[in-house]
């Protein structure tokens, strides 16, 4: 048994991780990840990333850049403040303030405070929402092409994934035309 060590080892800013595989002395995976392997996106990543520096890679959702100053500065000042606890679950209500802000301001959008979460990242939420609500067999629509880590999610929850294909044409959308290619006709997401 081996599982992956997606780190690659200390990156330097700008730098791109490989994805290894490492032995797991001991380690017995839970039955249920038998059909799950390394993320492809992040093989894919490393692919692109072993053909030169003149690649750009959109695998991961990473950027490539540092973290600019004012960031660092702010999270430094935010440790000497104090701010060490876990925040609330949602997000801290000046975070939500700022968020609510940005999108009134640069998008013209007016959401109240408790219709803002703040998370990890999506692939987080999206996986939280499928193990909290997904029954075995649940029937979970995912538009195609999307992020290849859904699938895994769909599994590991113990639903079915269906993955209707879109088009450029009508701009990556579900429309009524579009065939679901449903197997149980009984779709819990979509």
């Amino acid at each position: 048994m081996t599982t992956p060590d997606l780190t690659g080892g200390p990156a330097a800013a700008g730098s791109h991780s490989h994805v290894h595989t490492r032995p797991a002395p001991g380690f017995s995976p839970a039955r249920r990840l038998a059909g799950i392997g390394v993320s492809e996106i992040l093989a894919i990543g490393a692919r692109a990333a072993a053909m030169g520096d003149d690649v750009i890679i959109l695998a991961a959702g990473e950027p490539d850049l540092p973290t600019p100053a004012h960031i660092r500065q702010a999270a430094a000042e935010a440790v000497e403040a104090g701010a060490t606890r876990y925040a609330p679950l949602t997000g801290t209500p000046a975070l939500k303030a700022a968020i609510r802000d940005k999108h009134r301001r640069d998008n013209g959008l007016d959401y109240a405070p408790d219709e803002i979460i703040v998370c990890a990242g999506a692939k987080q939420v999206i996986h939280n929402a499928f193990m909290a609500s997904l029954d075995p067999g649940c029937e979970v629509i995912i538009p195609a092409p999307f992020w290849t880590s859904y699938l895994d999610q769909v599994t590991l929850a113990g639903g079915h994934a269906v993955t209707p294909a879109t088009t450029a044409g009508n701009g990556w959308k579900l429309t009524p035309d579009t065939p679901p290619r449903s197997r149980r006709g009984r779709a819990g997401w979509c």
